[in-house]
């Protein structure tokens, strides 16, 4: 079993390397085939998109690699199961997209925009179906063919980029959004086709008819809603942020250009630079939960323990170094990576806290593992408030973009310490 989790962790680690040097790469061809005009338009609908995505997905690749861990259920029933699910929700988030496109467009001052926000509609069923399969493997510790789909994803995106962009463009720039909004299709459909695969070939048992079951939908609802709901926390904390900042900076006597350009630095530059590492700590964490699943429903609490802690810190030892190497080399990195080179002292601000941010994925699987999900939403709620808060008084007190450093700050912090207490205290309860 140690053999296997090792595997598992060096698969996904190796394959989430590629796969964010691979997305690395298609970012600086994107942003240099698009230009400043097609990338504003993306960004501007991009928090849309990732509301929309965080319901499609509705955390299924937790609750199904957990539910698939514990092998209670018949795997045709599993899939059958969330597939229905899947779909239900599907269709009343597809019309529910398709009434508001217009009234959306026009929150974000850009009716232009309407028909960029229609053809996010079309990937919802793809980006549903792949999340259950990615689930399903992973529950069954079988994670070379979702890191395979992450490097496939990856390249056909960077392809399609190169081929049909420049067309889209000459159209005209909302062609082009809507282009790379569809690209989705084509990489997810390649991830669905390589992992259905598989699931035929291994999991898929062709003298067993699937049936619903209410008490698996129950199952699959009980850890998917509380889960998706920290995550629309997050989206719609990610509606609010520049909100307030604007709001509060403006009447305090920063411009709009200076806001605006301060903000796109730190959300577009420095934060994916600090976040690099932490798809260490995510692909620890996935390969971590069916393992640590298994231990804590049979009730081998030291064994959960002993396992938690070695992993929590392998990500601390893996992040520390990712980190140290991006606070002495913040300017060669950013000119490297994005082509610019400002935005070097937020990093030092801020870039020592993300330490405490790589355990975050690690903690939240251990509170998947013991059932606790719905105490997620409760961190996340206190977080977001907390967040907020400072960002707003901080930033009517005159600290200018700093307000926004300590506001992300201050959410990282707490979130991840209320975590901490809440996996301490059942551990101390379970141990008794």
């Amino acid at each position: 079993k140690n053999n296997l989790l090792i595997k598992n962790i060096i698969i996904l680690l190796v394959s989430g390397a590629i796969a964010k040097a691979l997305g690395m790469i298609g970012k600086i061809i994107y942003t240099r085939i698009a230009g400043v005009n097609v990338v504003s338009l993306y960004t501007l609908i991009t928090p849309t998109l990732m509301l929309i995505i965080t319901i499609t997905q509705f955390s299924f690749p937790i609750s199904i690699s957990k539910i698939s861990a514990e092998e209670k259920y018949e795997n045709n029933d599993i899939l059958k199961n969330a597939i229905t699910m899947g779909f239900i929700i599907d269709t009343f988030l597809i019309i529910l997209v398709l009434i508001s496109a217009s009234f959306i467009a026009n929150m974000l001052h850009n009716k232009a925009l309407t028909p960029a926000i229609l053809s996010v509609s079309i990937i919802i069923p793809f980006i549903t179906i792949s999340s259950i399969q990615r689930g399903f493997l992973h529950g069954k510790e079988d994670m070379a063919p979702a890191s395979i789909t992450n490097i496939t994803e990856e390249i056909v995106k960077v392809i399609l980029i190169i081929l049909f962009l420049p067309f889209a463009i000459a159209k005209s720039n909302i062609t082009a959004v809507i282009f790379i909004i569809l690209f989705n299709v084509i990489t997810e459909l390649t991830s669905i086709i390589i992992m259905q695969k598989t699931i035929n070939k291994k999991y898929i048992n062709n003298n067993y008819k699937p049936k619903i079951n209410i008490k698996l939908l129950k199952e699959i609802l009980n850890i998917s809603g509380p889960t998706t709901l920290v995550r629309l926390i997050s989206s719609v904390g990610f509606f609010l942020e520049p909100i307030i900042l604007t709001s509060t900076l403006l009447q305090t006597g920063f411009s709009s250009n200076y806001i605006t350009l301060e903000y796109g630095v730190i959300n577009s530059y420095i934060i994916p630079l600090l976040s690099i590492p932490s798809f260490f700590s995510a692909s620890i964490a996935s390969a971590l939960l069916p393992n640590i699943t298994k231990l804590y429903v049979n009730k081998k609490y030291n064994e959960f323990n002993k396992k938690l802690l070695k992993l929590l810190f392998l990500s601390l030892i893996v992040g520390a170094i990712c980190l140290s190497v991006i606070l002495l080399f913040p300017k060669q990195l950013l000119i490297l990576i994005y082509n610019v080179n400002f935005g070097v002292n937020y990093i030092y601000l801020i870039g020592p806290f993300f330490l405490i941010l790589y355990m975050q994925p690690t903690l939240s699987v251990a509170l998947q593992a013991m059932g606790k999900t719905n105490k997620l939403f409760l961190t996340s709620t206190i977080s977001m408030i907390l967040k907020y808060s400072v960002l707003y008084i901080f930033g009517k007190l005159g600290f200018g973009m700093k307000s926004l450093i300590f506001s992300i700050i201050t959410g990282i912090i707490v979130t991840t310490f209320l975590v901490i207490i809440i996996v301490m205290k059942e551990i101390k309860n379970k141990s008794k």
